[in-house]
């Protein structure tokens, strides 16, 4: 993009507008010049248009288009490239980020992202502007695409406004989490050091997250930000929102700090607990990431504790953003609009680079902007209009048009005589145009059918797929099964709990609760990583009894003639837990998870070679233990009493122990498994929550172990490296050892 060595990138947010000029060096960048001005109003304010007869929208637009107008009198935007931010009344577009299968050309790559925008956009794509950006790996056959869409409408009209008031064309948009991404990733030279790192912006009526690793990333926008700080604070002390939010700014030097923290504790809570599930769902998606550090950004940010809160819940360390390593401040240069007046003495430079300090927070948006003016950005995306984009190229060319009119006046009359007879030398020009205009139009039915072939290759390819291994896996049950039970005593499984009490060795029993295999390449090879988790009565010897049982037969199994594969890998991970009265599993308060790993070589019924580190602990017990991802990030609503509800999700609970999140400590700190929170007030009166126990009780697990007793819970993981031809499928009538 870069026709400069210079470049504008402006921030349009919801309280201020943030506008910085980069200029390019030898050596990385420099501020030649900056602006902030914050609105008269935050846009986000409910009580605007409360008094006349405007709606508040309106409002809006009147409060954003005078900021405009200060910023267009203010500095000179020509001559350079201008990059914008799309943010339009809480209208902020949307990423997707999904893998495409293995291509040969970037054709193809661009037919099925048509395809995957089409599935991923939830709006028609001619009501949208849309661009993408791919992320390869020179180690993954794989390409990530992150697809990054605006709606038409709300983007035109913020364009028409953003033009009118300025004065100029912008050279593009893009979205803000992507800006953030560009100026980390350029600041930090994230790709050059392959870097990771997790972002997180607090900006008024939205947070963004965003992951960073090296030259990839993935981000996620949720609905909370300063706004709903605010509108916690007007709540709890009735006041208007303007001396709420003048409140929440002043939070930390005021005398009533205490009372302004219990009132903002539960949006605390829903932002803390929307960035925690955010990381581990990526990191669900990401085995092999690696995340440890958080870097913060926005205004929100100087919230006293709120870095503490997120580093502790994350366990992370979390940076607060407070210089830029590679931008250059000495020696900034202001401004001044066409036409305007030039400063009678000069400028303190020293002032404005302090005052750019001041504001450096809150700038990460502008810079990334810039830096993609620049043409500096590790990820380009453009959702300017096409006809807009069009429109700037014919614009640039006309100085050239004019200059070559003026030449072609003045050789006319030479020419005049030659012309004709070229004209009839070649006969009708009307002609030639048509058969021009054919073969181009051949062009673009041949690019549109090679663009075709490609989606339908992709899709009769993933169909194809489908089916593939699948009769692999009646092999890995039938697997598992025998493998799990291989310690077992026949005569002691039943339901006859007397007959399994009668003899120590019969109490030694292995069971498999659950069976799960996720398929990744390793070593240019189609592997399988299966996950037993089981329950064992072990007695005081468990890594014994897992090596000489499920170990010990699947490395005595790895490898036989009629099986189409070969096991690699055999690891375990268990936890002591203790039988309750009503037959329930908790953890031993004694309890420490390990783990161990079999070597291919190791002897059978040894205790599965060397112990590593502790691993991950692995809860059970009645379902509402936090194992599940869950619950739908968005705001609290208001409940009875004034409690403050969460929706919760498909994927999990509604913020209580299964799966939501709650803070730890204080009298007005939710008690487990409770779905409100109330804020520490005297006449706060909570709805009480339903007692699900008495509407429907469930029956208590049955007690296949005496109360008291030790049992040991765990997984147990292995890979099957896939041979080149896939077998029939295992007999049913193969025995299983032990049944």
């Amino acid at each position: 993009m870069a026709s400069s060595n210079t470049a504008w990138g402006i921030e349009i947010g919801q309280y201020e507008i943030k506008a910085i000029q980069l200029e390019a060096t030898s050596d990385g960048v420099r501020v030649r010049d900056f602006w902030v001005k914050p609105h008269d109003f935050v846009l986000t304010d409910p009580e605007l248009g409360a008094a006349g007869a405007e709606s508040s929208v309106s409002q809006a637009r009147v409060t954003l288009e005078m900021t405009l107008s200060q910023l267009a009198t203010q500095k000179r935007l020509e001559g350079s490239p201008v990059v914008l931010s799309f943010s339009w009344m809480q209208n902020r577009g949307f990423a997707r980020f999904t893998k495409l299968p293995p291509v040969d050309n970037v054709k193809q790559i661009q037919g099925l992202v048509r395809y995957e925008a089409e599935q991923q956009i939830p709006f028609p794509l001619e009501e949208v502007e849309w661009d993408f950006h791919s992320f390869t790996s020179p180690d993954s056959p794989e390409v990530d695409v992150g697809i990054f869409a605006i709606q038409r409408e709300p983007l035109e009209e913020f364009l028409a406004l953003v033009s009118d008031r300025l004065g100029i064309a912008p050279a593009a948009v893009t979205l803000s989490p992507v800006a953030l991404y560009n100026a980390i990733a350029f600041d930090r030279s994230l790709v050059e050091r392959n870097e990771s790192i997790v972002i997180i912006d607090i900006g008024t009526s939205a947070t963004d997250l965003i992951v960073a690793e090296g030259s990839r990333c993935w981000m996620r926008t949720f609905p909370l930000g300063g706004h709903d700080f605010t509108e916690a604070i007007t709540s709890e002390f009735k006041q208007p929102y303007r001396k709420a939010d003048d409140l929440k700014r002043k939070t930390a030097t005021s005398e009533i700090a205490k009372n302004i923290m219990s009132a903002m504790r539960g949006v605390l809570v829903d932002l803390v607990g929307d960035v925690q599930k955010s990381v581990a769902f990526y990191q669900q998606q990401n085995r092999s990431s690696n995340l440890r550090n958080v870097v913060g950004l926005g205004s929100t940010l100087k919230i006293p504790g709120l870095r503490k809160f997120l580093g502790h819940h994350l366990n992370m360390e979390v940076e607060r953003l407070e210089t830029f390593k590679r931008l250059t401040i000495d020696g900034i240069t202001p401004s001044t609009p066409k036409g305007g007046k030039a400063a009678e003495k000069p400028v303190d430079t020293s002032l404005l680079a302090a005052d750019f300090s001041e504001h450096t927070l809150n700038f990460a948006v502008a810079y990334g902007l810039a830096l993609q003016g620049l043409g500096l950005a590790p990820v380009e995306v453009n959702l300017l209009p096409l006809n807009r984009m069009r429109s700037q190229i014919w614009q640039r060319k006309q100085r050239w048009f004019a200059a070559a009119a003026a030449v072609a006046v003045a050789a006319g009359g030479l020419m005049f005589v030659r012309g004709m007879l070229d004209n009839a030398a070649l006969g009708d020009v009307s002609a030639k145009s048509a058969a021009e205009a054919q073969v181009s139009s051949a062009k673009r039915f041949q690019e549109d059918l090679s663009a075709a072939s490609s989606t339908v290759g992709a899709r009769s390819k993933n169909m194809v797929a489908l089916l593939e291994d699948r009769e692999v896996w009646p092999f890995i049950i039938h697997d598992a099964v025998r493998a799990v039970a291989s310690g077992n005593d026949a005569s002691a499984i039943g339901d006859d709990i007397a007959k399994l009490s009668d003899s120590e060795p019969a109490r030694r029993q292995t069971y498999l609760r659950d069976l799960a295999g996720t398929y990744k390449f390793s070593g240019g090879k189609r592997v399988i990583e299966v996950t037993l988790d089981v329950e064992a009565n072990a007695g005081d010897s468990p890594a014994d009894h897992f090596a000489k049982t499920v170990g010990s037969w699947l490395q005595d199994n790895a490898k036989r003639d009629g099986v189409p594969y070969t096991i690699d890998k055999v690891k375990w991970t268990y936890t002591k837990m203790k039988v309750g009265d009503n037959g329930s599993l908790a953890a031993d308060a004694s309890s420490t998870t390990s783990s161990a790993t079999a070597p291919s070589d190791a002897a059978a019924g040894a205790e599965g070679g060397n112990f590593s580190a502790p691993g991950g602990s692995f809860s059970v017990g009645d379902g509402t233990a936090g194992n599940n991802f869950g619950g739908l990030s968005g705001k609290r609503t208001a409940g009875q009493g004034g409690t403050l509800n969460r929706p919760g999700g498909r994927l999990g609970g509604t913020g209580g122990a299964g799966g939501g999140f709650n803070a730890p400590g204080g009298d007005d700190a939710p008690a487990a498994g409770d779905t409100t929170f109330t804020r520490g007030r005297a006449d706060a009166e909570a709805a009480p929550p339903a007692d699900l126990e008495k509407l429907a009780p469930l029956p208590a697990r049955p007690s296949l172990y005496e109360p008291g007793s030790t049992v040991y819970v765990g997984k147990i993981t292995f890979e099957v490296v896939l041979a080149g031809e896939v077998a029939a499928a295992a007999p049913a009538d193969a025995p299983v050892e032990g049944q």
